[in-house]
């Protein structure tokens, strides 16, 4: 029997989506405690739509395209849903995003951390799911564990964490899971905290998760 974990969750259907720059951005999770995970939004962008992001100090910023394709800065090639892109700052600064397809919208998710950093970096990185009902790390370049599973209905799925007293951050992208004991369904996201093992099932083919640990 799956203890249940004191938990927050974020149902997509009672999401307020706000209008800012030249799209709609949902702010799905916001802690200016002392969680090391400081924010979670999703963001769609219209055609030509753009988003400037403005971070803090001894950030790292995750960006995970969940379809659409955008540039960054100035960056040469775009991001797009096979790829991840994460930065490391140790100054406040700002990211500039463009949606990059004519005719299509742009729809990503951003994830902000606190981090300590002696350097300022960036990376692109493929974000290859080789094969399905198994977990695969996002990206290497951040200091929190990270993953992301392509499940087929009713497989299942333990992990254990490496120390007692950790969160997750967990959200499914399509799909339905029972998650640690509770129902979620496309873009519900939850935090479970004190939690040492982390059990889910999918309840859908083709039903995709992500996960932070923190």
């Amino acid at each position: 029997m799956v203890t249940q974990n004191p938990s927050r969750i974020f149902k997509s259907d009672f999401s307020v989506w706000k209008k800012q720059d030249s799209g709609i951005v949902n702010e799905i999770f916001s802690e200016d405690k002392s969680s090391v995970l400081k924010a979670v939004s999703e963001i769609i962008l219209e055609e030509n739509g753009s988003y400037l992001i403005h971070y803090r100090e001894n950030s790292s910023i995750l960006i995970i395209v969940l379809y659409g394709e955008l540039m960054i800065n100035d960056f040469e090639k775009p991001i797009s849903t096979e790829q991840v892109f994460t930065l490391q700052s140790s100054e406040n600064n700002t990211l500039f995003l463009r949606n990059n397809l004519q005719n299509e919208k742009a729809d990503f998710l951003i994830f902000e951390l606190e981090c300590e950093t002696l350097k300022n970096s960036f990376s692109i990185e493929d974000l290859d799911i080789k094969e399905r009902n198994t977990l695969f790390k996002i990206t290497e370049r951040i200091k929190v564990p990270n993953f992301i599973g392509l499940y087929e209905g009713r497989k299942e799925e333990v992990y254990s964490l490496y120390r007692q007293g950790k969160s997750v951050f967990g959200m499914v992208i399509n799909g339905a899971f029972e998650f640690q004991n509770r129902l979620m369904e496309t873009r519900d996201a939850i935090v479970l905290t004190e939690i040492e093992t982390l059990e889910f099932e999918a309840l859908s083919e083709d039903a995709l998760l992500l996960f932070l640990v923190f």
